[in-house]
């Protein structure tokens, strides 16, 4: 009851706020939760280890105390989305790529499009980009507790136009529906949250991958569009459609599913290197059950 309240009152009355104001509270909330979170502190030292190897503690700490940041600019931007003037944010914050070229002209030729993201920069405000250029776009969320939370955000989502559901079987039928009349889904392959997913190298060690985007484009014939965003300074958002992944088709789907993955994951590895602190991640990405987890060691200290 109180976590609905707390957002409750974030989205509800803070998104009221002019977006300077509100980046300003998101920041001031960002250090508090570097420093009072230890949980998630350590998730995230523990993943930055993976991507930054040989990155002096200094660095990661900077790094990691960015992540927190952005993920507080995160919420800001979803706070504010229903009073956002969508078409203004097209124009004044947003930098695309890729989108015609890749999203488009699959569309036009009446294939479905996955667009393949990751917890990187925006992808939910650089899925609203969609609407302006009128390619529908139907995305889903990972289900939080208790349920009319996740109502909540997902309405707020919804706003200016793109569909969004909850991963479960009723998004999954959609997810398939849409591909095969050649629309559009946008889907995450940084997380094993639910469905199918498979053991592959990421950064060097093998931890559980989401194969379900994958699987879905496979068996459809919907065209895998890796697409990532990133936050530019405060204010701007750039929005990245990279060429769509292709391989060549055996008798074997887990083969397939597995190639086209390990080319996704050489794209989000290269993404994640650039800019690591763009992957808002607070969770633990290497906890490969069945094997024994390996606790991640918790940074010495955490000055804000």
């Amino acid at each position: 009851m109180l976590r609905y309240l707390v957002f409750w009152f974030v989205f509800r009355v803070l998104g009221r706020l002019p977006l300077p104001l509100l980046y300003g509270i998101a920041e001031i909330v960002g250090r508090a939760g570097y420093a009072l979170a230890p949980g998630p502190r350590r998730n995230v030292w523990d993943n930055l280890r993976h991507v930054m190897p040989d990155a002096p503690k200094s660095r990661l700490r900077k790094t990691a105390k960015a992540v927190f940041r952005n993920v507080g600019y995160y919420y800001a931007d979803l706070a504010q989305l229903p009073h956002m003037d969508i078409d203004q944010f097209f124009r004044e914050r947003l930098i695309y790529s890729g989108i015609e070229e890749y999203i488009r002209s699959n569309i036009d030729k009446g294939r479905g499009v996955v667009m393949l993201s990751a917890h990187v920069g925006n992808a939910e405000m650089a899925g609203q980009a969609l609407v302006p250029l009128n390619i529908p776009c139907f995305a889903v969320t990972e289900p939080v507790k208790p349920e009319r939370l996740s109502r909540m955000l997902n309405s707020i989502r919804r706003t200016h136009g793109v569909e969004f559901m909850p991963v479960g079987v009723p998004s999954a039928k959609r997810i398939m529906r849409t591909l095969r009349d050649g629309g559009t889904v946008a889907l995450m392959g940084d997380r094993d949250i639910l469905g199918p997913k498979m053991l592959l190298p990421f950064f060097g060690e093998e931890t559980w991958m989401p194969t379900g985007p994958v699987e879905v484009a496979l068996r459809t014939g919907a065209a895998i569009v890796p697409s990532f965003s990133s936050r530019r300074g405060r204010y701007l958002i750039e929005a990245v459609a990279q060429p769509p992944i292709e391989i060549e088709r055996t008798d074997d789907l887990q083969a397939d599913v597995r190639t086209a993955m390990l080319e996704f994951i050489s794209r989000l590895e290269a993404q994640l290197r650039a800019e690591p602190d763009q992957w808002m991640v607070l969770e633990p990405i290497w906890d490969a059950e069945p094997r024994e987890p390996q606790p991640a060691k918790e940074p010495e200290e955490a000055t804000v």
